[in-house]
């Protein structure tokens, strides 16, 4: 039962995202929108319906190569965000360095199919770009689907892992950080969780999907704050589709 729910919720997720784009362009479909791509503009903020990587390097170019990206193109904060948000068809928007990472953005980065396919195919590229950078994070945050991953891994091994979805954790590995130290999260492989009233204690912490972005500050960058940086303005990124 607790593995249907997992599967499940991941349909949920390709579902909400389905439907929120839609909505969107119903939304927006008497507008034409043209944006180019090589004006200089701010930086803008991402993460929420969203997964994407923070990765310990300055090189944008290698990273894309990495990432095994095409048609790579120089691209500007506001393109490069609404392409990494355009659903089926959304590209892979590589940030501007910042503070020491680069990150790459989409909610199309990686399909959800299934709860082991997935989870094995993030933390086998995390590995290798930890091996080759020093350090990689991945984060997913979905609301709508209340799906909640964060991961990273150093030096070619996997240092943590928390991930939950429908209530149900997904997988659960490594020590928690000195940051996650502060939070006693949900567990539902221990054997307290077999116990009914386990769900209802107090003392037990559900992350969301702001908590999400501060294990992302805490690790590396929170993305949803970046409009704030004035110091990234005519800072290109660069856009690319898998």
């Amino acid at each position: 039962m607790i593995k249907y729910k997992i599967i499940l919720g991941f349909a949920l997720i390709l579902l909400a995202v389905l439907l929120s784009c839609r909505m969107k362009i119903s939304g927006n479909k008497n507008k034409t929108i043209n944006v180019d791509q090589t004006v200089p503009d701010s930086a803008q903020g991402f993460g929420y319906k969203m997964m994407w990587l923070a990765v310990k390097t300055d090189d944008q170019h290698k990273l894309a190569d990495f990432l095994k990206l095409k048609n790579i193109e120089k691209c500007n904060w506001k393109v490069g965000i609404n392409t990494a948000y355009k659903f089926p068809d959304s590209s892979i928007f590589i940030t501007p360095y910042i503070d020491g990472w680069t990150l790459a953005c989409s909610v199309n980065m990686f399909i959800i199919k299934s709860q082991n396919e997935d989870l094995h195919e993030v933390k086998n590229l995390l590995k290798i770009l930890s091996r080759v950078f020093g350090e990689a994070q991945y984060f997913f945050s979905f609301r709508t689907a209340d799906c909640y991953i964060w991961m990273k891994a150093v030096n070619g091994k996997i240092a943590r892992v928390y991930s939950i979805c429908q209530g149900e954790n997904i997988s659960i590995e490594g020590e928690p950080t000195n940051f996650e130290k502060n939070y006693n999260f949900i567990n539902t492989f221990s054997p307290e969780a077999k116990d009914s009233t386990y769900y209802e204690r107090k003392d037990i912490f559900w992350p969301d999907e702001e908590f999400v972005m501060k294990v992302a500050e805490n690790w590396s960058v929170d993305p949803s704050k970046l409009e704030r940086r004035k110091d990234l303005f005519g800072k290109f990124g660069l856009i690319g589709q898998k």
